[in-house]
């Protein structure tokens, strides 16, 4: 059963990671670091596969007695052992994949300093815990037959109770990040739900990853290659949700894009899926442009710059973020459109119509 739990994984997380690129790279144009570690994620997520599916051929998931050949009970503990190395770098590089996403987005120092912090972090221990999974003990080959000769300087389950409770609070704090950001957005209130709440799917990620966490009791069981199965299934579950979860407001503009056909005579010179916005459905719904011929991306963050205002008319002038640059126009672009005010001053003289 695990196998076939885990292969269904590597697809839908495959899946996912192919339209997350095809959308930054074919709509938005917009590649971003991102988007190369959930690649990254998915080979170690591939990797974690093939050696629990390796893992399963000498006996993984069946009691020691059942396995009988005491060599071959050892390279099943060999092979999951190297398993937990891919899945802890899978989990923890797909936690870099969302903070970094986020960066792409926040603006406000003290946040962005905040997820500097928590990526730096998480760097270290990923890298500490899964090189610790193998060598935790002297010599190496101590780690999974517990025959030769040695000792063991560290318990891992302590560490793998560390690490699993830090990516855990990673997950919550960047679910609760994004309603910061989004709320401060001059947008309406019900949208501004809409948008906080798929930029924090990452919640359930968390939820899978405290069922990872209490699962590691069997780290210390007897029958290790039996009791450690569930945790084996939470750890995959986990790495694909936080891909999943991180993924779906990057495939916003996929979906309008299907939902409404490409949009025609666009300018744009970066390729951006054009989309009515907030503003273009009082103003029409044809693309709403700037006086420099530049339209409104769909999920972009526009700026409005008034212009000349007097008694007779008023004038308003959306100005999009050119260039590219994969911040925050490709993550917000389509949700009935997101504008950011930028307040001026205006001097006018008012005259007096003619009677």
């Amino acid at each position: 059963m695990v196998n076939g739990v885990l292969w269904m994984e590597v697809v839908i997380f495959a899946v996912f990671v192919a339209l997350r690129l095809y959308t930054r790279h074919q709509i938005l144009n917009a590649v971003g670091i991102d988007d190369y570690l959930c690649c990254v994620a998915l080979v170690f997520h591939l990797l974690y596969t093939i050696f629990v599916t390796i893992a399963s051929a000498y006996g993984l998931g069946r009691l020691s007695a059942d396995v009988g050949n005491q060599s071959i009970y050892f390279e099943a503990v060999k092979y999951e052992i190297l398993s937990q190395f891919a899945g802890i770098m899978v989990i923890g590089v797909g936690k870099c994949a969302v903070g970094t996403f986020l960066l792409r987005i926040i603006r406000n120092k003290v946040q962005i300093a905040f997820i500097h912090v928590c990526l730096v972090i998480t760097v270290i221990i990923t890298l500490f815990a899964s090189i610790t999974a193998i060598v935790q003990c002297d010599p190496v080959e101590r780690s999974w037959n517990q025959t030769v000769p040695g000792t063991c300087w560290i318990d891992f389950s302590n560490i793998g109770y560390t690490v699993g409770s830090w990516f855990v609070a990673m997950d919550f704090a960047f679910a609760v990040l994004p309603w910061f950001v989004v709320w401060d957005l001059n947008m309406k209130h019900k949208e501004k739900i809409t948008v906080a709440c798929g930029l924090s799917l990452g919640i359930f990620a968390g939820i899978c990853g405290i069922i990872r966490t209490e699962a590691l009791s069997g780290l210390n069981a007897q029958e290790y290659i039996y009791d450690t199965v569930p945790m084996l299934i939470w750890s995959a579950t986990e790495s694909t949700a936080t891909i999943m979860c991180s993924s779906i407001p990057v495939l916003r503009p996929l979906y309008t894009r299907l939902k409404y056909g490409t949009s025609k005579g666009s300018s744009n010179e970066n390729s951006s899926y054009q989309l009515p916005m907030y503003a273009q459905r009082r103003f029409g719904r044809s693309g709403y442009s700037s006086k420099s011929g530049g339209k409104v991306d769909e999920f972009g963050i526009a700026s409005t710059d008034l212009g000349t205002v007097n008694e007779y008319q008023a004038q308003k002038t959306v100005i999009s973020h050119g260039g590219g640059n994969g911040s925050d126009e490709d993550i917000l672009r389509g949700a009935a459109g997101i504008e950011r005010t930028d307040e001026v001053t205006v001097t006018y003289e008012a005259f007096g119509r003619k009677r």
